[in-house]
């Protein structure tokens, strides 16, 4: 019995110290590099609330019908602002019940995954119910789903993912940015969207804080904007980082500035 222990032990300690082996600087630094922002031709706009659940689109909202939002938490604001645009909201949480101020939306009660179950939906099955009445490439992919966001990206079908003419996703757990496993898990995310779009917003949420990853400052949650490269636009220049139109996610709590090499 003894002996098997030992052996349980040892597996367990070896893959552990893989699972949380340490990358270089370089590694952490060409991550980063990941969310760089690009100026385009296109204005930025606000939609959803002043604070926590807001977030700066490019303003193409003229060309927006639908938003597919994963996440639906405490707030739906955003969605409430876009559907004063005749613009229908396709939602799933199963944390929240169905929102009572919002008239055109189709809701399931389930959290996004990469399978089924009594309470989780897989991400392309859940997009795949709703595609007769919904244009992908008129449509926006919100998704904050608390570290899930790996996951479903990760799963969703490329071909779907291709049409959104903008993501909005909540990056979370970043300060696990100097681990092998978990910069293996962000660098396939990135890689799978940087195939069709292009990073137009970044803003750290100050909810959680801003961590020290060895010489890097690291939000632990970051709101990126993306848009589809398909979209004709000029590319190029500084961003303006903080925007004039971002706004603290928590009031009472100290607002957080990403450092330059998260922008240039």
């Amino acid at each position: 019995m003894y002996s098997k222990l030992k052996i349980l032990n040892f597996i367990i300690n070896i893959f552990g110290a893989r699972a949380y082996r340490q990358i270089s600087d370089e590694k952490i630094l060409n991550l980063i590099k990941y969310f760089k922002p690009t100026k385009t031709e296109f204005d930025l706009k606000r939609i959803g609330d002043k604070n926590d659940g807001g977030y700066l689109i490019p303003d193409i909202i003229n060309e927006i019908k639908y938003c597919v939002s994963g996440g639906v938490g405490h707030t739906n604001e955003f969605e409430f602002q876009l559907e004063k645009l005749n613009i229908k909201s396709f939602l799933a949480d199963y944390s929240v019940p169905a929102p009572k101020n919002l008239n055109n939306f189709d809701f399931k009660k389930k959290f996004l995954a990469s399978y089924n179950n009594s309470k989780k939906i897989n991400i392309n099955s859940w997009i795949e119910s709703f595609m007769n009445e919904c244009n992908l490439e008129q449509s926006i992919l919100k998704l904050d789903i608390e570290k899930s966001e790996y996951e479903v990206i990760n799963s969703i079908n490329e071909d779907i993912l291709k049409k959104f003419k903008i993501l909005i996703i909540e990056f979370h757990g970043l300060e696990m940015i100097g681990e092998e496993s978990f910069n293996q898990k962000l660098s396939s995310v990135k890689e799978k969207i940087l195939k069709n779009f292009i990073t137009v917003h970044i803003h750290p949420n100050n909810c959680c804080g801003m961590h020290n990853v060895r010489k890097f400052k690291v939000p632990s949650v970051l709101e990126v904007t993306y848009l589809n490269k398909a979209l004709p636009n000029k590319t190029g220049g500084p961003c303006d980082i903080p925007h004039k139109l971002d706004a603290k996610n928590k009031i009472k709590y100290n607002d957080i500035f990403l450092p330059k090499y998260w922008i240039n």
